[in-house]
């Protein structure tokens, strides 16, 4: 007797399987205050890439949908409307510091020299300062090679760069904006050398990814104005900008419409949010990559796992080959990050990451991780 044929899930079905947490996550978000509806959505899409935020995909589920996938969360009926801004430019219309000389230093100068604004970057030796120069030139050039700048235009942006190694010499910058490694001590002591040279009316931006503004406050002047301004990389390409100011800090409401303004005016896009680990991005998207782990730990092919989130949720990129560009080391550092400050049993980073860790395949940037680079 023949057996009936095997029901054909679809892809937009399974991929919603897949994404039920990154969902959850940011009802959650949502309903506690961490951001706006708006500025979540807008955040999973600037940042992400996402098609369609994640609140703005349940707004298209019906109520069965929703419950099924149990959420109990039911959308806006009216879409907020635009949000009054402060006119471009105000107040941060100078010169800018940053803290480190490697990629993501060297994408926000581009970003910034490419405003027309001059950066006096802080660097650990005259060495380190030229390869940022060398590394912010050849960036220009393949951008005007492809068409994307004008020849002068490159050049005027390269001589917004100057590179220093004095602190003292950020003293008359607007805000200084701290890039280096994403370890704790290493910002701790490259912040309290700045914080003893300049004045403490110059506000300091982390770029950090992974700790909170409250994680590097112990280390500045209690005074001074603190917040994160978190790029995402490249930094000269993606428009988003993640603006993090704590209610408690000194002129914080001044601080957050300077900085949204001074986002807008160097061709980015802000989304503001509370100082909680991983602010919206990667507290939505780490968790969700993990989840994508244990999908493929459940017998699903690596292939397969990626071309699912590609199809049925129209994902730019599939989540396995998008930790292979983060690189695995760095998602586990995430996960870990905040599994310190919560006990959800889904951040605990999948057991294959750390099996991949463990033998060498981080990613791209080792050739080798859920995929194979050559």
């Amino acid at each position: 007797m023949p057996q009936p044929a095997a029901e054909v899930v679809p892809p937009r079905r399974e991929a919603l399987d897949a994404l039920a947490g990154l969902l959850r996550d940011a009802i959650f978000l949502a309903e506690r205050g961490t951001a706006s509806g708006a500025d979540i959505d807008a955040a999973m899409r600037l940042g992400a890439g996402h098609r369609q935020g994640p609140l703005e995909l349940i707004a298209t589920l019906d109520p069965d949908e929703r419950r099924e996938f149990g959420i109990t969360w039911t959308p806006p009926a009216i879409a907020p409307g635009p949000v009054e801004v402060a006119a471009v430019g105000a107040d941060w219309t100078g010169s800018i510091g940053i803290l480190g000389s490697g990629h993501m230093a060297t994408g926000i100068a581009e970003a910034v020299t490419r405003s027309g604004r001059e950066v006096i970057a802080l660097t650990r030796s005259p060495e380190s300062g030229e390869r940022m120069r060398d590394r912010l030139a050849a960036s220009l050039t393949r951008a005007s090679e492809r068409g994307r700048l004008g020849e002068t235009a490159a050049t005027d942006a390269l001589a917004r760069l100057r590179t220093t190694g004095d602190a003292a010499d950020l003293s008359i910058v607007d805000v200084v904006v701290e890039a280096v490694a994403e370890d704790l001590d290493v910002k701790a002591a490259v912040l309290s050398e700045l914080d003893r040279a300049i004045p403490t009316h110059v506000p300091v931006a982390t770029n950090t990814s992974s700790f909170r503004v409250a994680d590097l406050r112990p280390f500045l002047t209690a005074e001074r104005p603190v917040l994160a301004l978190h790029f995402f990389n490249p930094a000269a390409v993606m428009k988003l900008v993640e603006v993090v100011v704590p209610d408690d800090v000194v002129g914080a409401e001044s601080l957050r419409s300077s900085a949204g303004s001074w986002v807008r005016a160097i061709g980015k896009t802000p989304v503001t949010c509370a100082d909680s680990r991983g602010f919206i991005v990667n507290r939505l998207l780490i968790p969700f990559l993990n989840d994508a782990v244990r999908l493929h730990e459940s017998g699903r092919g690596v292939d397969e796992v990626d071309e699912l989130l590609r199809r049925g949720a129209e994902h730019p990129m599939g989540p396995l080959a998008l930790i292979d560009l983060i690189g695995i080391d760095v998602t586990i550092a995430a996960l870990e990050s905040m599994t310190a400050v919560d006990d959800d049993p889904r951040l605990s980073p999948a057991e294959t990451l750390r099996e991949l860790a463990g033998s060498g395949r981080l990613g791209r940037k080792t050739g080798a991780g859920f995929h194979t680079y050559r």
